[in-house]
C-alpha cells in the first residue's frame, strides 16, 4: 500500500471512529415535563407534586414503590409487625451510603423522623404521620422530640411504635419519611439544599437547576441498586401551559408530558395513538372555599355555590378524558372503604339544585339587591381557566359576580397558603390507598393540606375515632361519617376524579400505567 493510500485509509478509519463515539458514549436521559418550578428540595418540606417528584428521585425512605406503584422494600430490606399492629421493626440493608460516601444507618432515620416532628421544622404534612406514638404531642411542643415513638437499637434496626394500628403506614413511609443527612443539615441549616451542599440517598443526585429551563438530576453511583438504574440523567422541565408541553413533545424536546390540554385530547389521540396514556387515578380536582372569612365562611353560601356546579358538563365539554364527576372527598379505588359519604344533592336534577341554591343564598342575605362577589384564584393552565370560566357562568343565574385571578403555579400556591382567595382551584393525589389520605385535606390540624381552613371539632373527633379503631369496618364507618359531615358543610366542592393524561415517547421503556399515577424514574430507560 502506498503512503498516500495509507493516509487515506487512516482518515477513513478516524472518521468512522469519531462517528461511533457519540453512539458509544451518548448520555441516556429522559426529559419529562413538570407542573412548575420547584419550591423546595428538602424532602421533608414538600407539599406540591413537582417537589414530590424530585424528592422521590433524590431520596429513598424505608419503603419505596415498584414500577406498578406497589409498596416494596426501600432502604429497609425487610420488616416485621407486632400482632397488635402497633410496632414495626425495620431491618436496613447493609452498607448503605449517602451520596457523599458517608455511611447511612438507622441513626439517620431516627434523627430525620425527629426532625419532621420538631415544631421548628414546620413540615407541612407532618399530621399525616401523627400515627407514630407521641407524634402529635411532639409536633405541638408538648413533649421533646426524644419522646417520639422511634428507636434505633443498632445501626441496622429501626423500630417505630404507633398510637394505633395503621394499615397505611408502609405507604406513608414511601412519601413522608425520607431521611436527610444530619451532617449536612446541621452544618448548613436551611441552606443545606443549595446545589453546592445537597446530599441525598436516592437513585439520583442533584446536578443543576436552571430556572425556566430544567432541573437536572444525575445517576447516583452510591445508590444501593445503582446497577439497575439505566438512566444517566433526568431532566424535570417546568411547563405550566400544557399546550406548550405538547408543542415541545412534538418537536422531540420532551420524552414524557404529564399534563395535556383538554381541547386537544382527540387530536393528540389521532396523532400519537398509543403514546397517549389515559388512566383513572386516585386523585381529586376540587374548588376550595375560604372558610376563615368573607361570604364563603357561611355554610349556606358554600352549599349554594357547590350545588350550582354542573360537574357532568365540565367533564364532557372541558376535561374530555373520561373523568368521573365527583360529589365526594374520597374517590373510588381506596382500600377498606366500602361506603362513601357523598354530597346529599348528588342525585338532584340540575333545576332542583339551582332552585335550592337560590334559596340558600337568599337566606344568607344575597340576591339582586346585594349580589355576591367572589375572588376566584386559578393557576395559569388553559384547562383550569376554562373550568373556572364555566363555573363562573354557572353561578351567574344566582347573581354571583366573579373576579378571576390567574397566576403562575408558585404564586398561586403562595396565595393559597396565605388564604388570599374566596374560591381557589385545588388538587390532590392520595398519599396512599386509604380514605384518610383524602379526608386529611379538611383536618384543621393539617393547615398546609387544608387549603379551605375548615376546622370542625366533630369532624376531627370522627377522624380520631377512626384512628383509634383497630377494626377496619368500624374505622370505615367513622371515616364515612366524617366525609358525609364535610359534604354537608362543603368547605370544598369536588369537581372530578383525575384521569392522568400522559404522553410517553416510544423511546422510553419501563413506563407502567397504574391508578396512583406514580412513576419512579429509576425504572425508566431510553431505547
Amino acid at each position: 500500500m502506498s503512503h498516500r493510500a495509507a493516509q487515506t485509509w487512516a482518515v477513513v478509519l478516524l472518521s468512522i471512529g469519531l462517528a461511533l463515539i457519540p453512539a458509544a458514549f451518548a448520555e441516556s436521559v429522559v426529559r419529562r415535563s413538570s407542573t412548575g418550578e420547584p419550591q423546595t428540595l428538602d424532602p421533608q418540606l414538600w407539599t406540591y407534586g413537582q417537589d414530590g417528584n424530585l424528592a422521590q428521585d433524590l431520596f429513598q425512605g424505608l419503603t419505596t414503590l415498584d414500577s406498578r406503584a406497589n409498596v416494596v422494600p426501600g432502604q429497609a430490606e425487610s420488616w416485621t409487625v407486632s400482632t397488635d399492629g402497633r410496632r414495626y421493626t425495620f431491618r436496613l440493608r447493609p452498607n448503605l451510603e449517602w451520596s457523599d460516601g458517608k455511611t447511612l444507618t438507622s441513626a439517620d432515620f431516627l434523627w430525620s423522623l425527629r426532625r419532621i416532628f420538631d415544631p421548628k421544622t414546620v413540615s407541612p404534612a407532618v399530621a399525616l404521620l401523627y400515627v407514630i406514638r407521641n407524634g402529635k404531642a411532639v409536633n405541638q411542643g408538648r413533649l421533646p422530640v426524644t419522646a417520639l415513638g422511634v428507636a434505633a437499637p443498632d445501626p441496622r434496626t429501626l423500630v417505630i411504635e404507633l398510637e394505633h394500628p395503621a394499615p397505611y403506614l408502609l405507604d406513608l413511609l414511601v412519601h413522608r419519611a425520607f431521611p436527610v443527612p444530619r451532617h449536612v443539615v446541621e452544618k448548613y441549616g436551611r441552606q443545606w439544599t443549595r446545589p453546592e451542599h445537597i446530599v441525598s440517598n436516592g437513585a439520583f443526585v442533584f446536578g443543576e437547576w436552571r430556572p425556566g429551563s430544567h432541573v437536572r438530576l444525575l445517576r447516583n453511583p452510591r445508590f444501593h441498586e445503582a446497577a439497575s438504574v439505566r438512566l444517566d440523567a433526568i431532566h424535570h422541565v417546568p411547563i405550566e401551559d400544557p399546550k406548550n408541553a405538547v408543542v415541545r413533545y412534538r418537536a422531540g424536546e420532551l420524552d414524557v408530558v404529564v399534563t395535556l390540554p383538554s381541547d386537544q385530547i382527540d387530536d393528540i389521540r389521532r396523532q400519537f395513538g398509543s403514546q397517549l396514556r389515559l388512566v383513572t387515578q386516585l386523585g381529586l380536582e376540587y374548588l376550595a372555599f375560604n372558610t376563615r372569612r368573607g361570604a364563603t365562611a357561611d355554610t349556606r353560601v358554600r352549599r349554594a355555590l357547590s350545588m350550582a356546579i354542573d360537574r357532568e358538563l365540565i367533564v364532557v365539554r372541558i376535561t374530555r378524558a373520561g373523568e368521573p364527576p365527583a360529589y365526594c372527598v374520597v374517590p373510588q379505588g381506596v382500600l377498606n372503604y366500602p361506603t362513601r359519604g357523598c354530597a346529599d344533592f348528588e342525585k338532584m336534577e340540575p333545576t332542583q339544585r339551582l332552585a335550592a341554591a337560590r334559596r340558600l343564598l337568599a337566606a344568607a342575605g344575597y340576591g339582586p339587591s346585594r349580589p355576591l362577589t367572589l375572588r376566584f384564584r386559578v393557576n395559569n393552565s388553559d384547562t383550569q381557566r376554562k373550568i373556572a370560566l364555566a363555573v363562573s357562568s354557572m353561578w351567574q343565574p344566582l347573581g354571583v359576580k366573579v373576579e378571576l385571578i390567574g397566576s403562575e403555579m408558585k404564586a398561586h400556591q403562595q396565595a393559597l397558603a396565605q388564604g388570599d382567595f374566596d374560591v381557589a382551584r385545588g388538587a390532590w393525589y392520595g398519599e396512599d390507598r386509604d380514605a384518610l389520605s383524602f379526608l386529611r385535606l379538611l383536618d384543621g390540624r393539617a393547615p398546609a393540606l387544608n387549603i379551605s381552613g375548615f376546622d370542625n371539632a366533630e369532624y376531627k373527633a370522627l377522624l380520631d375515632q377512626a384512628d383509634n379503631s383497630a377494626d377496619l369496618a368500624e374505622r370505615a364507618a367513622f371515616l364515612q361519617k366524617a366525609e358525609a359531615l364535610a359534604m354537608r358543610e362543603q368547605p370544598i366542592a369536588p369537581i372530578h376524579v383525575y384521569v392522568s393524561r400522559r404522553l410517553v415517547s416510544p423511546r422510553v421503556s419501563g413506563w407502567v400505567d397504574n391508578p396512583r399515577g406514580l412513576h419512579l424514574n429509576r425504572y425508566l430507560a431510553v431505547r
